[in-house]
């Protein structure tokens, strides 16, 4: 989340209303913004991260006024055309693929419209922009520079220009290096051979996305025309932060102007600044929220909320990045309804009564203690040399987890016996013996399912002593199923992880999605997570 500084006397100027302490304190923070500092001449608010559109001065000025009903019917932003094309090269595919454009004319750059743009750029990047990998935006004088305007990737010692705030000419790679900005977010491109600039007609460098601009469109206070790139690696999200920018600057006075993005045959204009129409259900708000209204209230309280509203379509202006559902438009009415508003009411339901997979869980958990085991709790993530490499198998179908933070956390368990032998590891100064057992969920590999993978319940249990044999891990695993009224056999099995003709394969009868394995585990595994005294261990998948 993000708070947002503003200046009293331009957030009213914005709104176009006085407003009070009480306004500030109790009414505004009903939109979902709440008030962080009441000072003097300034008020801070916190911005939740599905309302990017109110990072900025306008964008919450704008929400506020409709909120307030100083304004009943949303503005409508409209582009026309500059006549300025930008060509998009295949190159930048693989480094920063999606570009959106804008030309801002006739804007008036006060202190407050210049403090507004640096801190709604900031926020963006810090938040919908995911601190620039994901959007970063560029802010230039278009004065300054002749279109038509080219997007590539090039290789850092390839180009050279004078970065902003700087005096110097520099390649890419020495900006990395030398420049702060650079410094501070050349992780963005590690990796990358080559890097992502936008030019002008005369190879004049505008930026180096998502890094820094070129000291030659630099914008300063005498600047009435801009021109704005949004770059990323999500095409919506590129698409959003440039309009939350240009409908801010609009409400400031400027002239929106779309840019021709051309990419190979294929042509766009950006910014897109049409309003999305979605069907809303009057049935459905109604049941939902539990209140007597009609159609002619909810048209009322959607406006109140910055919506337009015609013949059950609700139109969802074009900043607005977190309407995907007709209950996002529900929960946007009871903001303007007002929680303060419902009456309480206890809900009217049946009896409710335990799940049997839930019992079934609780019944083996309890058995498990009643047989004088303590249970344990893993971390469902592992790495590949405790699964793997100190059980004395070949890694095969897991799943590995995405950038992981740290070694110990590389992959999903497949089996809980890892698990309890790094347990009983990192016990060895506890009384012995040792018993121990998790009933939890491992994850695997599976191709029919729409994520690939699969979590599965597992049983394990082991037991540490000084003197134990195969036998004593029968008798419990068979006390077990007793408990549990279960029928098996077992069937002779050959495992790395467990000493020959001391393992078995736990057969279930009538219940094929069942199996498991039962044994005393080989010496050599042992020794690899240095537990000093034999241990014996079963293991079984369920099936509920």
């Amino acid at each position: 989340m993000a708070v947002i500084e503003i200046s009293r006397k331009d957030l009213e100027t914005l709104v176009g209303k006085k407003l009070g302490d009480k306004e500030l304190k109790e009414k505004i923070p009903m939109i979902g913004a709440p008030l962080e500092a009441l000072m003097k001449d300034t008020v801070q608010y916190e911005i939740f991260p599905n309302r990017p559109d109110m990072l900025s001065v306008e964008g919450f000025a704008r929400a506020v006024k409709t909120f307030l009903g100083v304004e009943k019917e949303p503005r409508v932003y409209e582009a026309s055309e500059s006549g300025i094309t930008l060509f998009v090269e295949d190159s930048v595919k693989s480094v920063r693929p999606y570009i959106a454009c804008a030309v801002i004319k006739n804007i008036t750059l006060t202190d407050d419209v210049i403090k507004s743009l640096m801190q709604t750029q900031e926020k963006i990047h810090q938040t919908l922009g995911r601190k620039r990998k994901k959007v970063a935006i560029g802010i230039h004088n278009i004065g300054a520079v002749k279109q038509p305007f080219y997007y590539k990737a090039v290789k850092p010692e390839e180009t050279r220009f004078i970065p902003l705030d700087m005096k110097k000419e520099l390649n890419l790679g020495e900006i990395l290096k030398e420049h702060p900005k650079g410094i501070k977010y050349a992780s963005i491109l590690e990796g990358k051979e080559r890097y992502p600039i936008i030019l002008d007609k005369n190879g004049n460098v505008l930026s180096f996305p998502p890094i820094i601009n070129g000291e030659l469109t630099k914008v300063t206070s005498d600047v009435n025309n801009l021109f704005i790139d949004v770059t990323g690696t999500d095409e919506k999200a590129v698409n959003i932060a440039l309009n939350i920018l240009v409908t801010s600057l609009a409400d400031r006075g400027g002239k929106i102007e779309s840019v021709k993005i051309l990419k190979g045959k294929k042509e766009k204009k950006t910014p897109c600044l049409e309003y999305k129409e979605m069907k809303l259900d009057m049935s459905y708000v109604i049941k939902l929220l539990d209140i007597d209204i009609n159609e002619e209230k909810i048209k009322t309280l959607l406006q109140k909320m910055g919506f337009g509203y015609k013949n059950g379509l609700v139109q969802v202006p074009p900043y607005r990045a977190d309407i995907m559902h007709q209950i996002d438009l529900v929960e946007d009415i009871a903001i303007a309804y007002g929680y303060e508003n419902f009456e309480p009411k206890i809900p009217v339901s049946g009896k409710g009564k335990g799940l049997e997979r839930q019992k079934t869980i609780k019944k083996i958990k309890n058995s498990m203690i009643e047989l004088g085991f303590q249970e344990v709790v893993n971390l469902i993530l592992t790495n590949e040399e405790n699964e793997f490499s100190k059980m004395g198998l070949k890694p095969n179908n897991f799943v590995k987890t995405k950038n992981p933070l740290t070694t110990e956390c590389t992959i999903c368990r497949k089996k809980l016996i890892p698990s309890l032998l790094n347990v009983l590891s990192h016990n060895k100064h506890r009384k012995y013996p040792q018993k121990i057992f998790e009933l939890g969920y491992v994850v695997a590999t599976d191709n029919s399912a729409e994520t690939g993978t699969k979590d599965e319940l597992i049983l394990s249990a082991a037991i540490s002593d000084d003197v134990i044999n195969y036998g004593d891990i029968v008798l419990i695993l068979d006390e077990l199923m007793k408990k549990l009224g279960i029928g098996y056999q077992l069937k002779k099995e050959k495992h790395p992880s467990f000493l020959k003709e001391r393992c078995s394969k736990i057969i279930i009868r009538g219940n094929p999605g069942m199996s498991g394995i039962v044994g005393v585990i080989h010496p050599d595994v042992l020794k690899n997570f240095s537990i000093e005294k034999p241990t014996m261990a079963f293991e079984i998948l369920w099936s509920l």
